[in-house]
């Protein structure tokens, strides 16, 4: 079974029909950003915790405090109030029993096993656009700077059997990484684009180095063992060669650039 079109709208070429995942309503593009919405809704309240979490000035030489705290409280509980009430719809239409408690802890990961099945109703551009909206506004609160860096790799993205010819660049925002094709628009995992990962999201030396370097952090082979030293990264030997956990990676650099913002402002 088919539903044909994708029923979401596209950034390139908005006219032109997207074939949809067999029996869903979105094609594998928007499959994916639904998925990861969902994924991500934690990690986006997070931010916000982060957000009120600033005192002092910021880099538009407002001041934190009570507005942004207020802000951010009530859009965190707003966020969760939009996937507790898309969790009490599968529920209900589906017989089973929802979430345990209306946390984004809770809901999300009971959310992500029924993406799919979201997908196969009609009104899944409703849940994928206010996913969209809610997601948006949080980053905005956040207001957490986005680094932008061309990497010059050709998307990965497939469309009807054939590669997309644009180029993809990295978009680090915090310790939030994501890769944005110039031509289809798409948001993608980053990690297949970086060519130092290893399988499992461990990357060696020479990719924490880069990945530094990406953010603007001078690193060498003997910072970054030094940072390991410190616990400031989490690392292994495989017998051949030290590698470093990427997420603890990620967010340590981003620690760093936000420690490295909070003294220029």
């Amino acid at each position: 079974m088919t539903l044909d079109i994708c029923v979401m709208t596209h950034a390139k070429d908005p006219d032109r029909p997207r074939q949809a995942v067999d029996g869903l309503y979105l094609c594998h593009g928007h499959r994916e950003q639904l998925r990861r919405l969902v994924a991500e809704m934690p990690a986006r309240a997070d931010d916000l915790d982060r957000a009120a979490g600033v005192g002092g000035g910021r880099g538009d030489g407002t001041h934190g405090g009570i507005a942004i705290d207020d802000a951010a409280a009530t859009h965190r509980q707003h966020m969760a109030g939009v996937l507790a009430s898309w969790c009490r719809l599968v529920a209900e239409d589906r017989g089973i029993t929802p979430p345990t408690g209306p946390e984004l802890s809770r809901t999300a990961p009971w959310l992500l096993t029924h993406v799919d099945w979201c997908a196969a109703h009609r009104w899944v551009d409703e849940m994928l656009t206010e996913l969209r909206q809610v997601t948006g506004q949080a980053m905005g609160i956040a207001d957490i700077p986005a680094r932008r860096v061309p990497l010059g790799e050709q998307c990965l993205t497939h469309t009807g059997g054939e590669r997309c010819e644009g180029e993809v660049t990295i978009v680090v925002r915090g310790d939030d990484w994501t890769a944005v094709c110039t031509v289809c628009d798409e948001k993608q995992e980053a990690t297949p684009y970086l060519r130092a990962v290893q399988a499992g999201r461990w990357i060696n030396t020479e990719g924490v180095i880069t990945l530094a370097r990406m953010v603007g952090i001078a690193a060498s082979n003997d910072v970054v063992r030094q940072w390991h030293h410190r616990r400031r990264i989490k690392g292994r030997d495989d017998g051949r060669q030290k590698l470093y956990e990427l997420g603890s990676v990620q967010a340590y650099l981003a620690l760093r650039q936000a420690e490295r913002e909070r003294m220029s402002a």
